[in-house]
């Protein structure tokens, strides 16, 4: 079980790499707003937690946890680790926003608080126990989906820089 671990950091690392060639060949054709920093700080914050949280339960089994502890933890971690960066992020978003620095559109944050609020409460629900199956495919179902996630910010990312180069 813990080569799955393994070949989700091994994923989460290819995303990681992928968004950052994606800002390497944007970075040559727009100017940065800081809401642009701000959201591609999203995509490598969800997606380098990705890395971390898959390594996890394989660090914490070598520590004679079991898989059944490791991946609640990790469970547990996962929804901490969320909810830190969200709010975060979503507060500096507004501050910038605030400022007269722009914001992100309503229909893109909608579906990105969805996406946020399934993966957490799935988490919550497996590692209390009240979702039938073992924790650590449910640990490793919701690094997919927080993997899923990084890539649906980054897509986002990627449009709303395209519409404003068109605009302006």
């Amino acid at each position: 079980m813990l080569d799955v671990f393994h070949t989700l950091a091994e994923v989460a690392v290819a995303i990681t790499g992928f968004s950052s060639l994606i800002v390497i060949f944007r970075g040559s054709a727009t100017t940065w707003t800081r809401q642009d920093y701000v959201g591609f700080s999203f995509v490598l914050c969800w997606s380098i937690g990705s890395i971390f949280l898959s390594l996890l339960p394989v660090v914490l089994v070598e520590f004679e946890i079991s898989l059944a502890s490791a991946a609640r933890f990790g469970l547990f971690s996962l929804v901490t680790y969320m909810s830190a960066v969200a709010l975060l992020l979503t507060a500096v978003q507004r501050r910038i926003a605030r400022e007269g620095g722009g914001s992100v559109p309503l229909r893109p944050r909608l579906l990105m608080g969805v996406s946020f609020l399934t993966i957490v409460l799935i988490a919550l629900g497996a590692g209390s126990g009240l979702l039938p199956g073992a924790a650590h495919a449910w640990l490793a179902t919701t690094i997919v989906l927080l993997m899923a996630h990084a890539t649906a910010d980054l897509g986002v990312f990627v449009v709303q820089t395209i519409r404003r180069n068109r605009a302006g």
